[in-house]
């Protein structure tokens, strides 16, 4: 067990590690469309701030707020475009060469456009729209304001980022607890099978220590949560097969998955749970048994696991503390935040537990 404790802290560390490398930059994608957006609007805004400053409401107050309006608009673009095409190279320093580096180049692209300004407004005779028609005046008073929107625009964003990275680790250390909770389960389960056949059937118990070996083998190799799902299905294969051993021709089970692409990334021991509920409230308490289908549906976007089961008569037995169902539940907000579920309901005697979540391959991760 101190072996196991050992590897999960590994895990954690490791996860939060890659975290921290995959959001090293605490600039945000100024190429994406979405902050493209965010900077019109907010430059518009404070066009609309900027101009009705003087409480003044005449026909010259909309023609300010017009050029104002195309002067902002024209410095945020373009200043997205500066942070955009050093975002790649801003990738392999610092934090602080970052915001040190950023402050400056947005600081000459306001230079730059405020000195083009001033000088296409004096080919047109324009300079008696601003306030001082003095060069310096005007280079000075934008610099102050953009340097005080930048500085205030680049801590937002360091704090953001700082509070994402949090998040994340604390997602990976909420991960890894849960994780703990459904291993030393599925582990004592198995060996309870195992130890039931060594008297009676001691080379059938050996080949079952030998694939849980196996099967724990390949489950604590891997420093990630999500794993494929044709792993899951194997290793939750592998967990039928033990627990066939035990109840015979007790339990019967039926595999309609082939739906699912085996490149899609899921939780891991997301299925095997599942099973073993299944197998624990309504089929291990029936003298008969009964059976299990396990379906999968893929639309796509969207994966849909349905693990229906008989379920039991002994109303005592198939209450359960539901702590199973729980943890998947909890796992799928850590993973998904709110994009996937398990609705579980019952009809006819029929148990159902529907797994839905988004598909994502390796890739995307």
């Amino acid at each position: 067990m101190s072996t196991i404790k050992n590897d999960s802290k590994l895990n954690t560390k490791k996860q939060i590690k890659n975290s921290s490398e995959q959001n090293s930059l605490f600039l945000p994608d100024f190429c994406s469309l979405r902050m493209v957006f965010a900077v019109v609007i907010i430059g518009q805004l404070l066009a609309f701030v900027l101009t009705l400053a003087p409480l003044r409401m005449d026909q010259q107050l909309w023609n300010d707020l017009a050029l104002i309006s195309l002067f902002i608009q024209w410095n945020g673009l373009m200043c997205s475009a500066v942070l955009c095409l050093l975002r790649p190279v801003f990738k392999h320093y610092s934090n602080q060469f970052v915001a040190l580096s950023s402050y400056l180049a947005l600081l000459l692209m306001i230079t730059f456009l405020s000195e083009l300004t001033f000088y296409i407004m004096e080919i047109y005779y324009l300079t008696d729209i601003i306030s001082s028609a003095s060069h310096w005046e005007f280079l000075i008073h934008n610099l102050l304001i953009g340097g005080i929107i930048s500085a205030l625009a680049l801590h937002y964003f360091y704090v953001q980022h700082q509070w994402r990275i949090k998040i994340q680790a604390e997602s990976c250390t909420k991960l890894q607890l849960l994780q703990a909770r459904i291993r030393p389960h599925f582990l004592f389960n198995s060996m309870n099978t195992i130890a039931s056949l060594t008297r009676t059937r001691p080379e059938v118990a050996e080949r079952i220590t030998e694939d849980l070996a196996e099967l724990f083998r390949m489950l604590f190799r891997d420093d990630h949560e999500m794993i494929a799902w044709a792993r899951e299905l194997s290793l939750s294969e592998h967990y039928i097969d033990i627990e066939k051993q035990r109840l015979g021709e007790r339990l019967t089970i039926r595999w309609e998955v082939a739906a699912i692409p085996d490149d899609a990334m899921i939780p891991a021991l997301l299925l095997q749970p599942l099973l073993e509920n299944a197998i624990f409230h309504g089929i291990e308490p029936e003298i008969n048994g009964g059976s299990i289908t396990v379906t999968g549906e893929f639309d796509k976007t969207q994966l849909k696991i349905t693990v229906q089961n008989t379920n039991s008569k002994n109303l005592v037995h198939r209450q359960g503390n539901k702590m199973a169902l729980a943890n998947i539940e909890e796992r799928l907000e850590v993973h998904f935040h709110g994009k996937a579920s398990i609705i579980c309901h019952e009809e006819n005697d029929i148990y159902f537990a529907v797994v839905s979540m988004p598909y994502q391959t390796k890739n995307d991760m």
